[in-house]
């Protein structure tokens, strides 16, 4: 079994109830049963079951009145509700027994996300649940085949079993992506969302012209920019704003998205049987998706508490990645190249951000397989430096 990085037992301690939030497939409901499986006492209320869903559907308080049965002196009782989000009415009950049964009961509750809670007025339990998130497997849990994860990505199910991943990453667009969606009413016209999802996968890691985008999709600007708040808050795409010390100066530029998976981006594209050259412009996106992505997820996972940012200038110098956790705090700028050999022509970007950020820590993540650098400018093997930014 794959070790995650989230460590429910050291995040939750003793007592604490928590979220666990994250897209379909990345194995919350494996990580949440394994966790279950060392606690003393436990239930589990799985909501993807129909039966299960009906039943407390038509009487949630039955739901408190079952596990205030279990609920015994003397010990605590541990409960795994799984797709939280398929009845939020149950978050109600959830808060009861947390606050009638102090010490004695505790919650996990998975979710694809915390958008259709929010919309609907759900009771997001007010503090007394952690907000905990699960991504696709980083390089720190398994020795990734790169390759492999930049076509296919790293979804457990479909890079560690799958020996035909391309069906499958196509289904999970299809079924998940489209159709899902819009059955959890998130968006009104299926077809509107599925051509602006075309569009977004090829606009992934480009600043986004809202205006080029709602255009291409035939959709409005402000829907557009609602569509892009959808893939965010379901976690099926993450935002990086641009890098300034000035708010106003942060808002005036364009965001960037990235796709959360490298699969799923190929699979959007229509792109998963294509060949992938090292040496090729497409296998550069997709290698700085994917480290994006991993900054992304171990920033969550360590909670490191840094933003994350691209830099972009007027005369085109741009630098992938500012790392900051404020205006005090010492950013480390990092260039993604997918060559083996960065030349110092390469960091550029890298060398202006610092003429006007001078404590920067300036770092190219590469593909070569021994450090070297350019003055300031340190040159890494990849995972190396991964490491070095979360040391």
């Amino acid at each position: 079994m794959i070790s995650r990085l989230l460590d429910l037992r050291a995040r939750l301690g003793e007592g604490r109830s928590a979220f666990l939030f994250g897209p379909r497939g990345v194995g919350k409901t494996t990580l949440a049963r394994e966790f279950l499986s060392r606690q003393g006492r436990s239930r589990t209320v799985d909501l993807l079951n129909l039966d299960t869903c009906r039943r407390y559907l038509t009487d949630p308080g039955l739901f408190r009145s079952e596990l205030e049965h279990e609920i015994r002196p003397g010990g605590r009782l541990t409960v795994l509700v799984d797709e939280v989000q398929k009845l939020p009415s149950l978050l109600d009950e959830v808060h009861y027994l947390i606050e009638r049964h102090k010490g004695k009961v505790r919650f996990l509750l998975t979710g694809s996300s915390a958008r259709k809670l929010k919309r609907g007025g759900a009771n997001l339990l007010a503090g007394r649940a952690w907000n905990l998130r699960l991504h696709p497997l980083c390089a720190r849990e398994v020795d990734l085949d790169l390759h492999r994860a930049l076509r296919f990505g790293t979804l457990p199910s479909v890079y560690l079993e799958d020996p035909s991943p391309a069906p499958t990453l196509k289904a999970y667009v299809d079924t998940y992506l489209k159709e899902e969606v819009f059955q959890e009413a998130l968006v009104r016209r299926t077809e509107s969302f599925v051509r602006f999802l075309d569009v977004a996968g090829q606009q992934n890691g480009e600043p986004a012209n809202f205006s080029r985008i709602a255009r291409d999709s035939g959709v409005s600007v402000k829907t557009a920019q609602e569509y892009f708040s959808i893939l965010v808050d379901t976690l099926i795409a993450f935002r990086i704003d641009g890098w300034s010390h000035s708010v106003r100066k942060q808002l005036r530029q364009a965001p960037k998205f990235y796709l959360f998976d490298c699969g799923i981006l190929n699979a959007v594209r229509g792109e998963l049987e294509a060949d992938l050259k090292p040496a090729s412009f497409r296998y550069g996106r997709l290698f700085e998706t994917f480290l994006v992505g991993e900054v992304a997820r171990l920033n969550d996972y360590l909670d490191r508490g840094c933003r994350l940012f691209y830099w972009r200038t007027n005369t085109g110098q741009e630098v992938d990645l500012v790392l900051s956790r404020g205006s005090s705090d010492r950013p480390v700028a990092v260039e993604i190249k997918s060559r083996p050999d960065p030349q110092e022509s390469d960091v550029r970007g890298l060398l202006a951000f610092a003429s006007e950020n001078p404590r920067a820590e300036l770092l190219c993540l590469c593909r070569t397989p021994h450090a070297y650098s350019f003055g300031k400018v340190k040159v890494l093997p990849w995972k190396e430096g991964l490491e070095r930014i979360f040391a």
